[in-house]
């Protein structure tokens, strides 16, 4: 009877050819159910991100932990063409270690909020290009022209190239380097260095040539003391940190925390 039995059940098992090809099938259901949940949690992020944050596209990319508990190892953010009202960076890229995300906050209010993360990182590239929109923008706002410019990254210094009418010095600056003036016009050359402080960036002049005078070192100290920041860069929300570095890239402005 229990041969029989078993000759019975044997008789009506799955084939195994069968088995793996539905062990297959539940595999890959999985795994795009898997991939479907990654994609949508990317999805909600920019959303939610696109509320906040003034840029042409926003690229988010998540990955998960390998312990399989559902938290994320990484969060990448990539801003694209940010508002030139708030700073012109052709892009900027955000990097998450194991972040925790308010996932209540962002599936129930579409709002990012990232509780606690190993590690952070920002990094924002501005072009060489870029830059040169800017002179000419600000030239604009001071009602000059250039005779004269032209703008060459070379690690680590900006070179500049100008002609420029004397009267868009400012006054003080412009009773330091009166005797180098020719003609109500400063014709030169400069070579500067960036530097970063409390969000705030300065070009600092290293070498200056005007009117085919080089300007001595004394002097070259006493103008970088009056040179203003050219930008005070605000925080880009809902992300919080203070731009520490800057680098000269070859076509290039790359700042990070």
């Amino acid at each position: 009877m229990a041969s029989s039995s078993k000759n019975r059940f044997v008789s009506h098992r799955f084939p195994a050819h069968l088995t793996v090809v539905l062990s297959s099938v539940i595999l890959l259901l999985f795994t795009a159910s898997l991939s479907y949940s990654q994609d949508s949690l990317d999805s909600d992020i920019g959303k939610a991100l696109r509320k906040v944050v003034k840029c042409e596209k926003i690229e988010v990319k998540t990955k998960n932990a390998d312990n399989k508990t559902g938290k994320l190892s990484s969060l990448l953010i990539k801003l694209v063409a940010m508002a030139k009202q708030i700073f012109p960076a052709d892009y900027v890229t955000v990097q998450y270690a194991n972040p925790n995300l308010d996932m209540t906050a962002l599936r129930k209010s579409n709002n990012f909020k990232v509780n606690s993360y190993s590690n952070f990182k920002i990094g924002m590239l501005v072009s060489e290009q870029t830059v040169k929109n800017e002179f000419v923008k600000s030239a604009r706002r001071l009602n000059f022209q250039y005779n004269k410019f032209s703008i060459k990254f070379t690690p680590p210094y900006i070179e500049l190239e100008f002609d420029i009418p004397a009267g868009a010095i400012p006054l003080k600056d412009r009773k330091l380097v009166e005797k180098f003036i020719r003609n109500k016009r400063l014709e030169g050359y400069a070579a500067l260095r960036l530097e970063i402080r409390d969000n705030k960036i300065i070009a600092a002049p290293v070498k200056v040539i005007l009117n085919h005078f080089l300007l001595p070192t004394t002097l070259v100290a006493e103008l970088k003391k009056q040179i203003k920041p050219i930008y005070n860069i605000p925080r880009i929300r809902p992300f919080d940190y203070n731009l520490t570095k800057v680098a000269i890239l070859k076509q290039q402005i790359f700042l990070s925390n």
